[in-house]
């Protein structure tokens, strides 16, 4: 999950911050679907009570024969997943509490079956967002799609899909499946990153940033955006530059992915023989899915903090294996690397809504916590090739404690690598001693540039992690985990930035973690490098000699 600070760029652009929910980059007018309601205001007369509640009960069988439809195509294509969450939504619109609801504010309160239909679905997804059942919680923004597509149809106004960028406050599983053959992006005030419209966006490679606050509907119905959903940012009045790169953005990805289908399952491999092991950042089978399609040899980063960030209390072991298991027993025997939670800064629950620490250092602090959790991620991942890596890792000890924690509730299990992530200045200065305690290190290298060099992610143009000071502590890491001969890979944006990518190849990782969207896009470029040329490339960079660098890898 990635935040931008709010700004303004060059010329007239104003840059609004929000989440990445989905990647991808892209230019097009904006459809607002969240504006002011219209529809007939006022009370219904108590004699057209009965027919104007007949007429939101329609509405509502309108709604779910359109689900059907979209189900149905959904099917048809082969999308087994996202026809099984669309299909929930039939059940939602026929729903006898929802129906017996949107009635009572009719016949009791006199509201027209739109204005109804509206309230009745925000009062039930009001209740499931309270639930403590995440899984139940994440209906919240399905019901209020249900209620929106049901007052379209009680007002006469139902949209076709439409070509353009989507700007709603939420939206659900359907609107994304119907309207992404179409649409070119989405901009939601609200939404979740684990939310049923996030994964069919995923999925359906539909770029997407979600929680950008009500200001988003400010913009007009017809106005041109952006949408970049690898930054999780939305700019409005963006410059020419931005939108021309945005639109050779979406070719180039189409046309890759073609590519990357059709090769993978050729070994990515330079020119002269280093192999490189490329894995997905994902969080959904969707994700997973699309990252398989493209050659991915298994999970890199599962960011298990995103799928609890409104819990209330920290979850418990049924409820996070109930999460992870969906995932991760589809990895057959390929890599999944579960990263703990990497709570605080801007990925704070409520329940931790006061502290000031970050990663390991809360997990250290409730101890009971991360022992449940530890379980729950070798319950879920039982049969894939199970790592667990420790987020913001300073010193050797706090990879030592949480290894206690992992030998506390084995119960006889095989005990699955455990991993620390290299995120801080301070952990790339120790590296030798964390490596002596870790099976593998992973570097996460936007936080580090960010603590290095200052930067905000958006105010840089170029790869910042190609400054000397960010990849001298790169390259402190890499050899760091040769002298203790364990793997070091690569998470951070930096693993599919086409600049950055190389030098990170000359410097000796052995793996890139990267969007499941772009996995078959590095893959190629791996196939176009020359590893000797990498390494000279990164010498230089560092100012070293060719005889340091022959030692290096």
């Amino acid at each position: 999950m990635r935040r931008v600070r709010k700004g303004r760029l060059a010329g007239h652009e104003s840059v609004m911050p929000g989440v990445s929910a989905a990647p991808g980059v892209a230019a097009g007018v904006a459809v607002v679907l969240d504006r002011a309601t219209g529809g007939r205001s006022g009370v219904v007369p108590r004699a057209k009570r009965a027919a104007e509640a007949e007429r939101a009960g329609e509405a509502l069988r309108l709604a779910a024969a359109e689900l059907e439809k979209i189900t149905a195509d959904l099917r048809r294509d082969g999308r087994r997943e996202e026809a099984d969450i669309v299909e929930t939504g039939v059940l939602m619109a026929m729903d006898p509490i929802l129906t017996a609801r949107v009635e009572s504010l009719v016949v009791e309160s006199g509201l027209p079956a739109d204005y109804a239909l509206r309230a009745g679905a925000d009062q039930t997804a009001a209740e499931l967002a309270e639930v403590a059942d995440a899984t139940l919680a994440q209906r919240a923004d399905d019901v209020r799609s249900v209620g929106r597509r049901a007052a379209a149809h009680a007002q006469g106004t139902a949209r076709e899909a439409t070509e353009g960028v989507l700007v709603a406050t939420s939206l659900g599983p359907a609107d994304v499946a119907e309207w992404a053959p179409k649409a070119k992006g989405i901009a939601l005030a609200a939404g979740g990153i684990t939310a049923h419209a996030a994964i069919v966006a995923r999925s359906l490679g539909l770029p997407m940033v979600i929680g950008v606050g009500p200001d988003l509907l400010q913009i007009a119905d017809g106005e041109e955006v952006v949408v970049d959903g690898d930054r999780g940012v939305v700019v409005r009045r963006p410059d020419p530059e931005r939108i021309a790169l945005a639109r050779n953005d979406a070719g180039r990805r189409r046309a890759a992915r073609e590519i990357a289908i059709a090769r993978r399952l050729e070994p990515a491999q330079t020119k002269d023989g280093r192999t490189i092991r490329v894995l997905a950042n994902a969080s959904t089978h969707a994700e997973l899915r699309e990252a398989a399609q493209q050659g991915a040899e298994g999970i890199g980063l599962l960011r298990s903090e995103l799928l609890f960030l409104e819990a209330a209390a920290w979850p418990g072991f049924d409820e996070q294996v109930g999460v992870l298991r969906p995932v991760l027993s589809h990895l057959g025997g390929r890599a999944a690397t579960v990263r703990l939670f990497d709570f605080g800064g801007d990925k704070t629950p409520p329940f931790l809504r006061d502290t000031t620490a970050r990663g390991v250092e809360i997990l250290l602090d409730a101890p009971g916590a991360l022992r449940s959790q530890l379980a729950a991620i070798m319950a879920a991942g039982a049969d894939a090739e199970l790592r667990i890596l420790v987020p913001m890792v300073t010193g050797a000890g706090q990879l030592q404690a949480v290894r206690r924690a992992l030998d506390a509730v084995l119960d006889g299990r095989r005990r699955p690598q455990l991993g620390a992530m290299i995120e801080t200045p301070e952990a790339a200065l120790d590296a030798n001693a964390i490596a002596k305690h870790a099976d593998f290190l992973s570097i996460g290298t936007n936080d580090l540039t960010q603590l290095v060099l200052g930067l905000d992610r958006e105010q840089s143009k170029t790869a910042p992690v190609t400054d000397v000071r960010v990849l001298r502590l790169i390259d402190a890491t890499a050899r760091a985990a040769r002298s203790a001969g364990i793997l070091v890979d690569v998470c951070g944006e930096a693993a599919s930035d086409p600049k950055a990518m190389p030098i990170l190849v000359g410097l000796g990782i052995d793996e890139l973690s990267v969007a499941a969207a772009r996995v078959g896009q590095v893959r190629q470029w791996v196939r176009e490098l020359d590893f000797a040329d990498c390494r000279r490339r990164s010498d230089e960079l560092l100012g070293q000699s060719g005889h340091a660098s022959r030692q290096r890898v």
